[in-house]
């Protein structure tokens, strides 16, 4: 492991805690010892060393956004990491069960698992479960096989983010155990399928789901409108969704992003969401929705959101390409863009 820029005390006869990156405590009344590395943004190149591993006392080790390559060390684990931050450089290969495995007996800390935006392959391994995880970012990778039923006993797990990877089978009926689950579940762009089990309510707190471009079916229970009102962010878009929207869909007043496109929905689209306040964000277009988008959405989306931009208001309010007639109706100036049932949209 090499780099152009690490300064002129890193490997140098100075103690390890004045090189650059290093963060040290005084561990047991001894002197200062390493706990920490955290070298981002550094050019950091080659194979990642398992040696850090023989670091006694080492709680976390950051080296996102670097250029490492080769393999996950085998090794690499220890008793007494609490965080594993790898994002963002070009490793490859499986994660190493044995990184569970030799810690199965121990007191293991391991809360916050990060090496999103690499080449990871594989599945991942069952023994995740040994560990009392609060944060898992494991997307934009090429991870694929069944999720492990393991993942979901982390009753502390906050965030889950494991989308654009190769997973297939179906959603986990366990995810209601996810209790903690607050900042987001994320898996859109996999294989995943199935329907969205009534259990997701059980994560009261949770604030953004995405299973776009998935391959899951069906209709969205009644529980997700009832039992999930702290939701902020839903993307469901081109997926296999079908049947009608709830009129419950009034009570989620803290959404700001509802992304619907490309499903097999019907019906109406309800007047309960004149409730949403918040929301900046509906797309319904690429459905078989008909009657009229409420006013109230237009009169929502005419502010600059917190999303980073104008709000959309997305429909198939274009004429038909056979019949010449609208699916849905929108008023002047409601809607910033129509689609017809080819899929082709213009902007107002």
């Amino acid at each position: 492991m090499t780099s152009n820029i690490w300064g002129d005390k890193w490997l140098s006869a100075s103690h390890e805690c004045q090189w650059a990156g290093m963060i040290c405590e005084t561990v047991q009344t001894k002197a200062k010892t390493v706990v920490g590395v955290s070298v981002r943004w550094n050019q950091l190149n080659g194979p990642l060393p398992w040696e850090i591993a023989l670091l006694p006392h080492l709680k976390q080790l950051h080296l996102d956004d670097n250029m490492l390559s080769g393999m996950l060390p085998p090794k690499l684990l220890s008793f007494s990491l609490k965080q594993l931050h790898l994002s963002i450089n070009q490793l490859s290969g499986p994660i190493p069960a044995r990184w569970f495995e030799n810690l199965r007996d121990g007191n293991a800390k391991l809360t916050s698992l990060q090496i999103y935006e690499n080449r990871l392959t594989g599945n991942i391994p069952s023994e995740v479960g040994l560990f009392p995880m609060e944060v898992v970012y494991l997307h934009r990778n090429q991870l694929n096989g069944s999720l492990p039923v393991e993942l979901f006993s982390h009753t502390s797990l906050r965030i889950l983010l494991l989308g654009h990877n190769d997973f297939t089978g179906t959603f986990p009926s366990e995810i209601g155990l996810l209790t903690s689950l607050k900042g987001g579940l994320y898996l859109g762009h996999t294989h995943i399928s199935g329907t969205l089990h009534s259990e997701i309510a059980l994560l009261s707190t949770l604030k953004e789901i995405d299973l776009s471009f998935t391959n899951m079916h069906g209709t969205l229970p009644e529980e997700v409108y009832t039992g999930l009102t702290d939701l902020r962010a839903f993307s469901g878009n081109n997926c296999n969704f079908s049947g009608t929207i709830s009129s419950s869909l009034g009570l989620l007043t803290d959404l700001g992003w509802l992304d619907l496109s490309n499903n097999n929905f019907d019906g109406t689209i309800p007047n309960e969401i004149e409730a949403l306040t918040e929301l900046r964000r509906l797309l319904v277009n690429g459905n078989q929705f008909t009657g009229t988008v409420p006013m109230h959405v237009c009169h929502s989306a005419a502010y600059v959101d917190n999303y980073g931009g104008t709000s959309l208001v997305v429909a198939d309010c274009l004429p038909n390409q056979e019949t010449g007639v609208p699916k849905i109706e929108c008023a002047a100036d409601c809607c910033t863009s129509c689609c017809d049932n080819t899929g082709v949209c213009l902007a107002n």
